[in-house]
């Protein structure tokens, strides 16, 4: 059988460009002057997160300490807030807006709870619902549709087939462009869980994040 080509290193490097450009796009290219560009640029965006979703699921399932995780994403979280908000809306502080890694860490806690409630229906519902919940009131970035496809992409995670099925149909539910992010589903159809030879380091994704948001809100104040 022909060994599947997406290792876990090689989709964090696409999810990393794909949000890169959307960034790019969303801080730097005026959309009225060039309108064909941005969008171009967002919909490439909208690969990212169903990958960042679907590693953080792989990542819940093998990481050797949930603890440590959780830490690293409650410690990014509150990192890449300030340079969150700079990049959105040129304000240090934004309670409007909160970064993605809340919706991460908001995933990976009902992940968590759903594994300790593995065979009680009910209160998996109410923990899903309650992961939901908080983030539309904390207004992170996706919101409760993110929380909703890490909740599927965990369910369905043995039936992978399945698993897309539905998280493509909360990524259309969103809007149009965010329907774009459909492309992600082949990547992760393609994705080999064996290790790879090329490693990323640990911390290289979570600084990554803030440390481009600042970059591109300093880019924009010397334009």
């Amino acid at each position: 059988m022909k060994q599947k080509p997406c290792s876990r290193s090689f989709l964090k490097i696409i999810a990393m460009l794909s949000m890169l450009c959307d960034h790019i796009a969303f801080v730097l290219v005026p959309v009225d002057k060039f309108t064909n560009c941005y969008y171009i640029m967002r919909i490439i965006g909208r690969i990212a997160f169903p990958l960042f979703c679907f590693m953080l699921v792989e990542g819940f399932i093998y990481t050797h300490s949930r603890k440590d995780y959780i830490i690293r994403l409650v410690l990014f979280a509150v990192i890449s807030e300030v340079p969150f908000d700079l990049a959105c809306s040129g304000r240090i502080v934004d309670w409007n807006d909160q970064n993605v890694m809340w919706t991460l860490l908001i995933g990976f806690i009902v992940m968590y709870w759903l594994e300790k409630y593995e065979n009680n229906a009910l209160k998996r519902v109410l923990i899903v619902s309650m992961g939901c919940i908080l983030a539309y009131f904390m207004y992170t970035d996706y919101s409760f549709f993110g929380v909703l496809i890490i909740a599927v992409l965990y369910l369905y995670r043995t039936d992978r087939i399945k698993g897309m099925v539905f998280m493509g149909i909360l990524l259309v539910a969103q809007n149009a462009i965010e329907a774009f992010a459909v492309l992600s589903i082949p990547l992760i159809l393609l994705y080999n869980p064996e290790k790879s030879s090329t490693h990323l380091p640990k911390y290289f994704f979570y600084a990554f994040y803030p440390v481009h948001l600042f970059i591109l809100h300093i880019i924009y104040c010397l334009i």
